[in-house]
C-alpha cells in the first residue's frame, strides 16, 4: 500500500529570538547556554526546525523568564498587558487591592 502524502505542518509562533536578544545573548551565547549549535538555535527561532519541550525550559531559565513567556510574550512591546500585570505584582498589597478595585469599578459600569 502506497503511502500518504501528509502536509507540512507549520510551526506556531514564539517569541525565542525577540527574548534572547532582549537579554543581550548573541546566538552563538546564547546557544552555549541551551548545550545545542547556533545553526540549530538560528532554526528554532525562524522556525524552520520546531522546539523540544526541554529547549523551551532550558531557553526559559536562560533568558530569566517562565516558558510560556517564550511563547506569548514578545518582550520588545513595552505597554503590552503583561507588562501592567507584572507592574502589578511588584506593588504593594493595597496599592494592589486599591487597582482590583478601580478595575473591577471600571468593567461592572464600563466606564
Amino acid at each position: 500500500m502506497p503511502s500518504v502524502a501528509h502536509p507540512k505542518r507549520q510551526l506556531s509562533r514564539h517569541f525565542l529570538q525577540q527574548w534572547r536578544e532582549h537579554r543581550g545573548l548573541s546566538q552563538e551565547a546564547a546557544a552555549l547556554r541551551l548545550s545545542i549549535s547556533r545553526t540549530q538555535l538560528s532554526k528554532i527561532e525562524n522556525m524552520r526546525s520546531p522546539y523540544s519541550q526541554g529547549l523551551l525550559e532550558a531557553a526559559a531559565e536562560a533568558y530569566g523568564c517562565s516558558p510560556a513567556d517564550l511563547i506569548i510574550r514578545n518582550p520588545t512591546i513595552p505597554d503590552a498587558p503583561w507588562s501592567i500585570y507584572e507592574a502589578l505584582r511588584k506593588a504593594p498589597e493595597s496599592q494592589q487591592q486599591q487597582i482590583r478595585a478601580v478595575i473591577e469599578t471600571l468593567l461592572k459600569t464600563g466606564t
